[in-house]
């Protein structure tokens, strides 16, 4: 029998010599080594190693470098032979691979034919004098941090000069970049590159505040103070006059057996009730639904109708339905607040009298609205069309109610749909409006029929004073915009300019092939893509296979976004994951007659670092742009804000996580300050954007939900906040 230990024993005494050898050749001593490969050898000296550095080079013999054979690394000044033995008539090219900390090593007689012995490749390292990085910084207001190279990086908190804390080889190569800015300012630089030959003092940075007033601290919220408020929406005319409103928990409960907190919708004003200025809620009491039950979900539009804004406001809110046999149910109808020339009214009971929709049965809590300059208004909603005793959620139709020359017209029933009957509607629709003639289009997703089918998107669209036939739902009728079935992930959007032009845009399921740089494996991996369909001439151009999408290969997209202006542009946003398997924005342009989609998973417009929750986009008539969103900074869900300048032509985005335009201070002392257990102040929803048509850079208005405190020990809600640019 053999004896294991004994046999271990054994190859350690050649392992050690072999470690032996190999210290010394690599600690800077004389090192050769035979290795049988050609009669010549390689090799010089090594001079001016400082002590403690270390110096690596290599040898590529021909067009390959032994990773073995050919490398060698040196901590002290030494003669020097390569352990591959070279043919006659090789190539030799000796390198440097690494330099010693601050010091720089050049190779003299570094390539050559081999005939004999080379022992002439000698290498010097230097110290060459080390200076200094640094500049001034004019405008600043607020927190600036700026980063040399990638790496080291210096905050900046006043007007003053600044320097790297580290110095820098003479010879080496530069580049100052700005790694966080104040969230009102944009902060250009100067100068910001160059090669060191001595102390740079050149590099400026100017900052100049971009008029927007963002919140100072977290008690600076539009909705009243004590209680939850979340799903902030936005509507703004090309004037700048706005409206926000909202859903907040008003402070009351429903009834035993349910017990739960009854939420109010909430609206504030720019200039309709006081004269250029913001008109908020008082209090809690001061809302614009009907007390008693939860109402959730708002959503506004706004147009200008002569020398009166026009406003409508739609929600959806429980009320009692008396069902033969049951107990009293509590399910949601559909309530609308409107403005008409001048004059709000608002619904006064929880009645049938009040709400808009076919009595009997609920309403899906996602309603749509649009309206146009001359006060026609569409209202779009999801409801179930059986009677409330055979409720099934899985098949409403889709309902909508018209304003136009002065006259709602409401579905006279549950039978009176605007979708083919009998096959489900989901997600939530869209609507939207030509501002100047009342034409529109309504999208939404509805099942195609059999065991295989799918949510697929339809449309229908009103032009020249009528609207277009019901389209048949099953894939096998053609009614639909896309050419194939397959699932999605999320809902449908539209958009429409003045000129009639239309886009829609959706995401499908696509069945990308192998190799998957994501997926690997033997079958198509299913990712979902953006598609559109634009309508322009007179004509719609709808997908014609599934290659024919807009968004990067290898990862599925979801929550796509679309705006037009009046000028011929259009912004398509979504959200898809990038190669860290993170959510980030993303965007195709439509300007100067020309699309521009992303590149790739890299051509993303959202910061590094963690995901992104959601989005929203606004575009002016001159071409200005604003993207917004939320993502989370490591602690906390913060806003951002990209914005496209058509006076500088291109896009701002944040510099780093500090460029959020939502506070995290609390008053009157900062918890953080204090020294006290923090909460991050997180954004819960929104954030959402609009803006109106107004000189340049023009209005505009973003709002979210926030914690109002940092304050472990409370008290803490979630509050509406605003920034703004006027």
């Amino acid at each position: 029998m053999i004896d294991a230990g004994k046999v271990a024993w054994g190859v350690r005494i050649p392992v050690l010599l072999l470690m032996v050898a190999s210290l010394t050749g690599c600690g800077g001593d004389s090192a050769t080594e035979s290795s049988g490969e050609g009669p010549y050898t390689v090799g010089g000296s090594i001079t001016g190693i400082n002590s403690g550095g270390t110096l690596s080079i290599s040898n590529r013999i021909g067009n390959s470098v032994d990773h073995q054979k050919n490398r060698m690394i040196f901590r002290a000044n030494t003669t020097y032979i390569f352990s591959r033995r070279v043919a006659s008539g090789e190539t030799y090219q000796v390198a440097v691979e690494g330099n010693p900390d601050n010091q720089r090593c050049t190779v003299s007689n570094g390539t050559g034919l081999v005939s004999a012995n080379v022992s002439n490749v000698d290498i010097h390292c230097v110290t060459p004098p080390q200076y200094s990085v640094g500049g001034s910084v004019a405008g600043l207001n607020g927190l600036l941090e700026l980063k040399i190279n990638g790496g080291e990086t210096v905050s900046v908190t006043s007007n003053s000069t600044y320097t790297f804390p580290s110095r820098l080889m003479s010879g080496t190569a530069y580049q100052v970049e700005i790694h966080n800015e104040p969230a009102n300012q944009d902060c250009t630089i100067t100068n910001a590159t160059g090669t060191l030959s001595a102390n740079v003092t050149n590099i400026s940075v100017s900052c100049i505040s971009d008029n927007w007033v963002h919140p100072a601290h977290l008690a600076v919220n539009i909705s009243p103070d004590g209680e939850d408020a979340i799903n902030p929406q936005i509507a703004m005319d090309g004037f700048g006059n706005a409206i926000a409103v909202w859903q907040q928990f008003d402070g009351t409960f429903e009834p035993s057996p349910s017990g739960l907190p009854i939420t109010q919708i909430y609206m504030s004003d720019y200039n309709l009730t006081t004269p250029g200025a913001w008109t908020h809620p008082t209090g809690l009491n001061d809302h614009i639904s009907v007390a008693g039950e939860s109402a959730v979900n708002p959503q506004v539009a706004m147009g200008r109708n002569g020398a009166f804004n026009d406003a409508v406001i739609v929600w959806a809110q429980d009320v009692g339905l008396v069902v033969p046999d049951q107990p009293l149910l509590f399910i949601p109808q559909l309530f609308m607040s409107e403005r008409r020339s001048g004059v709000w009214s608002h619904p006064v009971d929880l009645t049938p009298a009040s709400y808009i929709n076919p009595a009997g049965s609920f309403i899906f809590e996602d309603p749509r609205v649009a309206m146009d300059d001359l006060g026609n208004t569409i209202i779009v909603w999801r409801q179930h069309e059986d009677l409330a005793s055979t409720i099934n959620i899985d098949a409403p139709q889709l309902y909508i109610s018209e304003y136009r020359s002065g006259v709602w017209t409401h579905p006279a029933n549950r039978a009176a749909t605007f979708s083919l009957s009998g096959r489900p509607v989901r997600f939530a629709p869209d609507v939207a409006m030509n501002k100047s003639n009342g034409d529109a289009v309504v999208v939404w997703r509805q099942h195609s029929g059999t065991s295989q089918g799918a949510f697929l998107p339809h449309r229908r669209e009103y032009r020249l004073g009528a609207w277009s036939p019901v389209p048949d739902a099953f894939f096998s009728a053609g009614d639909t915009i896309t050419p194939f079935q397959s699932g999605n992930l999320s809902g449908i959007k539209v958009a429409m300019d003045n000129n009639g032009n239309a886009i829609i845009v959706w995401d499908q399921l696509v069945q990308e092939a192998q190799p998957h740089p994501f997926f690997p494996g033997s079958a198509p991996v299913g990712i979902t893509h953006i598609f559109k369909s634009e309508y322009g001439g007179a004509t719609w151009s709808d997908p014609v296979n599934q290659l024919d999408n807009i968004s990067p290969a290898g990862l599925s997209v979801q929550s796509p976004n679309v705006v037009m202006n009046d000028s011929d542009e259009a912004i398509i946003t979504w959200q898809q994951e990038d190669a860290s398997r993170e959510q980030r924005i993303f965007k195709s342009e439509y300007r100067a007659s020309a699309w521009t989609h992303p590149a790739s998973l890299a051509d993303n417009i959202s910061l590094g670092g963690a995901g992104v929750a959601n989005h929203d986009v606004a575009l002016a008539d001159n071409g200005d742009a604003i993207i917004v969103w939320r993502q989370f900074d490591g602690f906390k869900f913060s806003a951002y804000k990209s914005e496209y300048r058509v006076s500088v032509a291109e896009w701002r985005h944040p510099k780093g996580v500090a460029d959020a335009i939502s506070s995290e201070i609390s008053v009157p002392t900062d918890c953080d300050a204090r020294g006290a257990n923090c909460l991050p102040a997180t954004v819960e929803t929104g954030p959402v954007v609009a803006m109106d048509n107004s000189a340049a850079p023009g209005d505009a208005l973003i709002l979210w939900s926030q914690s109002d405190s940092e304050d472990e020990a409370g008290p803490v809600s979630t509050q509406i906040f605003m920034s703004e640019l006027r």
